[in-house]
């Protein structure tokens, strides 16, 4: 079946893309060093908000410099749906859990990671029953190594549901998520 041209295309929901800074001198919780980017209902609104925000090895510690975005540090990214933020202490989180994966990434492959997520949960296919609630690319680096974490976060701490979503997501990832060992995590 050929795609409709002309748009705009709806998303099965709506997203809203985080940013995490890193703390400063006025940070009293997690909360406030998060940022909500955008929302995003369509394709076109997705494409358009992804092409405009760096691509996590871009700003992400590098093994000499902690990049800046701007005027600030950005220590991860987060897609969740609408209405759901991404903290362990939403409603949608309390309950749930999430797959992560703790690597040391060449820069490429860290960003087709995070895009083959972003795509595979906005395009439905790796959760066929509303399960998830979001993801995370997080920059977990250290002066002595460069060290990333990808997370899955969803609704319930149910372990049929969760190897379901760890095996569509691995899918997803395509052959080079072997490399990755995924850790699961209640929330």
């Amino acid at each position: 079946m050929a795609m409709p041209t002309g748009g705009p295309h709806f998303l099965e929901h709506e997203w809203v893309i985080w940013e995490h800074r890193a703390p400063d001198k006025n940070s009293k919780s997690y909360e406030d060093n998060m940022s909500q980017l955008c929302e995003i209902a369509t394709v076109e609104d997705f494409w358009k908000a992804y092409n405009n925000i760096p691509k996590p090895s871009a700003i992400f510690f590098d093994g000499r410099t902690r990049k800046k975005f701007k005027d600030r540090t950005v220590e991860s990214f987060s897609l969740f749906k609408k209405n759901i933020k991404p903290e362990w202490e939403d409603v949608q989180n309390r309950t749930g859990a999430e797959w992560f994966c703790r690597k040391t990434f060449p820069g490429p492959q860290l960003d087709e990671f995070w895009q083959s997520l972003v795509l595979g949960m906005i395009g439905e296919t790796i959760d066929p029953n509303d399960d998830i609630c979001g993801a995370r690319v997080v920059d977990k680096s250290t002066a002595q190594r460069n060290m990333y974490r990808l997370e899955l976060w969803f609704k319930k701490k149910d372990q049929g549901i969760a190897d379901e979503l760890l095996n569509r997501m691995t899918a997803t990832l395509g052959p080079s998520s072997k490399s990755c060992k995924w850790e699961f995590r209640p929330h």
